[in-house]
């Protein structure tokens, strides 16, 4: 009876190591290879009918048209504080600077998709520059897939022998929870680029008024926190790849450091410049105090 049991318990061990292997194959062969694409943007991100369609091609279509209209709401707010400043005696700037203002932010407005594809290409430059420079010292690419790669290869050999409940199952199991958390928080950070884009022509726009400037540097400095990731991201790459790789335990907890890197590069760089978080393991609670 007993030696049944035993058995039937090795049985469901053995299946059981024999799911998470297979998962954890899976997961590297399917899923790791879009991070790539997820993480370092360029300008095929602008590759979206839908974002052309939204913006508008000219001031009278999508939401150029709605900044075009809320000009007159702009003009009259000034004309209103204008009147009101001869009585109150409070300081305002004159109409010859308000409708100097006018003129550059309102051509900025109109040229926002143009400037954030811009943007979008000297950071990806800058990235790609980075990228290279690894790949010619450690002859090897700089990229997700390769780090993947190198941890699946070279420390985790001998996969027939996998067991979850083994410090290697822990450390592939830190490692792959980690990862897929990284695919979460870059598709959130892809989908919020492309939002900050949309909404580019307000930003531009709010820089005619002192009341609402404010606007735009939440804006910007949360649109080149997002962008800036990649670049740091391609730092810790280059340091991940250049490590002597063995099959030591502490190899192995060195790589679950640079995995949690990775998964808090978008803090650190939120604590440098500002904007927001896609961390999804903080909850949407960090989105937030973006003027701050």
């Amino acid at each position: 009876m007993v030696e049944e049991k035993l058995n039937l318990s090795d049985a469901i061990f053995k299946s059981l190591n024999d799911i998470f292997s297979r998962l954890f194959s899976s997961i590297d062969n399917s899923i790791y290879s879009l991070l790539d694409n997820l993480c370092f943007i360029n300008t095929d991100i602008l590759n979206n009918s839908a974002i052309s369609k939204l913006l508008g091609n000219n001031a009278s279509e999508g939401f150029l048209l709605i900044c075009n209209a809320l000009i007159i709401g702009f003009v009259l707010y000034y004309a209103i504080n204008f009147l009101f400043s001869h009585l109150t005696y409070t300081k305002i700037s004159s109409p010859s600077q308000f409708f100097f203002k006018c003129i550059i932010f309102i051509a900025l407005m109109n040229a926002s998709l143009w400037i954030c594809t811009e943007i979008i290409n000297l950071i990806s430059i800058i990235t790609n520059l980075i990228r290279d420079i690894g790949k010619n010292y450690f002859n090897q690419a700089i990229s997700f897939s390769n780090l993947i790669n190198t941890i699946n290869t070279k420390i985790y050999i001998n996969t027939e022998e996998f067991s979850i409940i083994s410090f290697d199952g822990i450390i592939k199991s830190f490692c792959t929870i980690g990862l897929i958390n990284l695919l979460f928080n870059y598709s959130l950070r892809y989908i919020m680029i492309q939002i900050f884009i949309l909404v580019s022509p307000f930003a531009f726009l709010s820089l005619i008024s002192d009341n609402s400037s404010w606007f735009f540097k939440a804006w910007f400095r949360s649109f080149i926190s997002l962008l800036l990731v990649q670049v740091l991201i391609s730092i810790i790459l280059c340091l991940a790849l250049s490590l002597s790789i063995d099959n030591s335990n502490f190899s192995k907890l060195l790589f679950i450091g640079i995995i949690y890197a990775l998964t808090r590069a978008n803090n650190y760089m939120k604590e440098i410049f500002g904007g927001i978080s896609t961390d999804i393991s903080t909850g949407i609670s960090n989105i937030k105090n973006l003027s701050n």
